[in-house]
């Protein structure tokens, strides 16, 4: 029977359930949320209807039958109680489900009271058919009031109750239960009548209700998802509302936002105009800092701040649109930086170094100041870069930049120049010149001092030195291009002594600067108009007084008239790259010598020619010296190149690779100078060379020296190791060959004791 029950509660719920879903869905939500709050009366007010049945009719009406349907309605009542606090509390299932068994318990219910008319009509026993019918009524005008906003449950409610009561008092016949059925009848129509007028009437509020709440969500979703942060604040600077991204923004929960005192913010600039935006009525900007109270987080925003009016014009607050501009502000001041600054080190650049100066040498002309700038270049830092790769040659820059910002005031600017040279601009030093120069060679100390230092960089230690240029600035408001130009000349003289010094600029310097750039002007003609000739000093072997060799010695005999010497022009040549077209004229011209003194006279001594270290490091030398001997015709063996121990300090690999190749087409190598460098022995063991050739400054002083003696005879038994040839340079007296002579019978000489330089003429003469 229950599930018959059952089925036909199925069927009548499906027959009334709506097909167009007319309740809104809000409302439907908030009746069942109402519904189940207001259970424990409702249910109550049930139970003691139930109960006040029962006490009426248990005297008249089969007793097990009254108490089975009291408890079935109490059960049903108690259920419907759990139910209603479980559908409150549990909002995982989902809304259909729950309002589905919401319908089905209801519509039991009135089945159960409308059972109750059939079953315990007190028939004949008009004071208690009153009570009966009054409770019915009572049940149903209570419902249709409760049910009223899903009406076709309150229609199915009003019907199961009054229905069963009016065709059980039909049953009993008479007009007066005609009458009473006629009224119960009408009861109901009106009673129905009334739940479609307030349907009608909830339905148009429920359609607007649904319009106004999809308008507000959608403005809801619309503030919540505004990127920019949006607040809302009262005329006592108090915040009403922000949504999500101000929240965010500010990185403090919407909670505490709510409600906050504007005016106890930190930024007094900010609170000004959220003021005056309330003050003047009108719409204001910031663009700033803002400095988060309650999350101390710091931010740059900007700020776009409108007074709110209500519909009468009345001011009720202001809206504000805030936005993050921190990556904007933080990539603007990043442009500006790199703009001012070198991206590598972060140093100032040029153009800061300038802005700097020109303040600064002001201050110190109105102060009658002197100044300095100090131009520096690290010694051999493309060695570095060239040996262990460009990652270790910028952190060395970038510590470099470090250890200098140590040794400096804070007044003073060190700024990259480019590349490895460094500008230091000591301003405002003192009144006394003395001083003044005093405190930058001392500045300049320090310098060489801490970049001396070894410099540990991926696993490697680096030892580095600077040559370094100093101007003295004085209170004439000098130019900066001009400081610069005279600190480059000085740092290019400082070099020239040897590197790891200062120089302080001096106008002499200028002169010879003048002089090299006239000379390397001259110079770039000087083989076009075959002013470049080869001069031949010989080589002897000291026992038998034969030439063996000639090294060739070039001359520039100059349009003036004047014969100008190697070790003049031969460093404007290397400065200004003329050294790789002269030293293929050299090496060609050479060729031609041993081709025509084969000619004139069959075997003929060998030519050894002196290799600048700029010749080695060009990429092309071998092929295009390879390709010169072949096409001369010449026997190679009658070339010979000789090369200083400094070559093969700075560039050992690529040195080696040469000497290799070039002794594979049989052109031998010499080592000059040998016993000036920093590691003979080892360069011994490790190259093929044919011969050494002794320092003239050891054979100066082989008479009246033992030490000098002692390191000639010391270099003969290393040759003699090695099965070099030995030649001695600078021998001027026949004491000085005899005594070498002495030493050993197989040594070579070469000087002014046997001949000066010749032309070739003169050379084929002495031959």
């Amino acid at each position: 029977m229950f599930e018959k029950l059952k089925a036909l509660l199925e069927g009548i719920y499906s027959y009334f359930a709506p097909k167009d879903q007319v309740l809104h869905l809000f409302l439907r939500e908030h009746l069942l949320v109402t519904l189940c709050k207001k259970a424990p009366v409702t249910m109550s007010a049930i139970i003691v209807l139930a109960s006040a049945l029962l006490f009426l009719l248990h005297d008249i009406v089969n007793p097990y039958i009254l108490g089975v349907w009291y408890v079935s309605v109490v059960a049903v009542a108690l259920f419907r109680l759990l139910k209603a606090w479980k559908r409150c509390s549990d909002m995982q299932k989902p809304f259909e489900e729950r309002y589905r068994t919401f319908r089905k318990e209801a519509l039991l219910m009135a089945a159960l009271w409308g059972v109750a008319s059939f079953l315990f009509y007190p028939s004949g026993l008009p004071h208690y058919e009153a009570v009966f019918a009054i409770f019915i009524i009572l049940m149903a005008s209570a419902s249709a009031v409760n049910l009223a906003i899903d009406r076709p449950v309150a229609e199915v409610y009003v019907t199961a109750l009054l229905l069963p009561l009016a065709i059980r008092v039909l049953f009993e016949g008479g007009l007066y239960y005609t009458l009473f059925f006629a009224a119960l009848l009408l009861y109901g129509v009106l009673l129905i009548m009334s739940i479609r007028q307030i349907g009608v009437i909830l339905q148009k509020g429920i359609r607007q209700h649904g319009e106004l709440s999809k308008l507000q969500k959608r403005m809801k979703m619309i503030l919540e998802q505004t990127p920019a942060g949006i607040f809302n604040y009262d005329r006592d600077l108090k915040i009403v509302e922000c949504n999500r991204a101000f929240s965010e923004l500010l990185g403090v929960p919407r909670e505490r936002l709510i409600g906050l005192d504007l005016y106890d913010i930190k930024d007094e600039n900010l609170k000004k105009l959220l003021k005056r935006v309330l003050d003047e009525r009108r719409t204001l900007k910031y663009d700033g800092p803002y400095a988060s109270m309650l999350s101390g987080k710091e931010i740059w925003v900007s700020a776009t701040v409108a007074p709110l009016f209500d519909s009468s014009g009345r001011l009720e607050g202001a809206i504000g649109a805030v936005e993050d501009k921190s990556a904007e502000h933080e990539a603007l001041e990043k442009a500006e930086f790199l703009a001012y600054h070198d991206s590598l080190t972060s140093l100032p650049n040029r153009k800061l170094l300038g802005d700097r100066y020109d303040s600064q040498i002001a201050q110190a002309g109105r102060k009658k100041l002197y100044s300095s700038l100090l131009f520096l270049d690290l010694d051999r830092f493309k060695h570095v870069n060239d040996t262990y790769g460009h990652n270790v040659g910028d952190e060395l820059l970038k510590e470099s930049a470090r250890r200098l910002l140590k040794v400096l005031r804070k007044s003073d600017t060190v700024c990259r120049l480019g590349g490895d040279e460094f500008i230091i601009f000591l301003p405002m030093i003192s009144e006394d010149l003395s001083m003044s120069v005093n405190h930058t060679l001392l500045v300049s100390q320090k310098i060489h001092k801490a970049l001396a230092q070894p410099f540990e960089i991926e696993k490697h230690k680096l030892f580095l030195s600077t040559s370094i240029g100093a101007v003295m600035i004085g209170t004439r408001g000098e130019s900066l291009d001009e400081v610069l130009r005279c600190a480059d000349i000085a740092m290019y003289h400082a070099k020239k002594l040897g590197r790891g010094v200062t120089s302080f600029y001096e106008e002499f310097m200028d002169e010879q600067i003048k002089k090299s750039i006239r000379m390397e002007k001259e110079l770039r003609h000087a083989l076009d108009r075959n002013e470049l000739k080869l001069y031949f000093q010989p080589i002897v072997e000291i026992s038998t007084g034969q030439v063996v060799g000639a090294e060739a010695l070039l001359r520039w005999r100059h349009p003036s008239g004047i014969t100008i010497m190697p070790s003049e022009f031969i460093p404007v040549a290397e400065e200004s790259q003329l050294i790789h077209q002269i030293g293929r004229w050299v090496i060609e011209e050479a060729c031609r010598t041993c081709r025509r003194w084969e000619k004139a006279r069959g075997d003929m001594p060998y030519i050894s020619l002196n290799l600048s270290p700029k010749q080695l490091r060009y990429s092309g030398f071998y092929e295009q010296t390879s390709k010169i001997v072949e096409e001369s015709g010449v026997d190679p063996s009658k070339i010979k190149f000789e090369i200083t121990e400094s070559v093969l300090i700075e560039d050992s690999d690529r040195a080696k690779e040469l000497i290799d190749r070039f002794k594979e087409i049989g052109i031998g190598f010499m080592i000059d100078d040998f016993g000036t460098g920093y590691s003979s022995l080892s360069y011994l063991k490790r190259f093929e060379f044919e011969t050494i050739k002794i320092d003239r400054s050891f054979i100066r002083d082989i008479l009246k020296d033992e030490d000098d003696v002692t390191l000639v005879k010391a270099i003969l038994d290393i040759a003699r190791q090695f099965d070099y040839d030995v030649i001695a340079e600078g021998v001027e007296t026949k004491e000085q060959r005899e005594r070498l002579r002495e030493l050993d019978s197989a040594i070579l000489c070469q000087g002014y004791l046997y001949s000066a330089p010749l032309c070739e003429e003169e050379f084929l003469r002495l031959l």
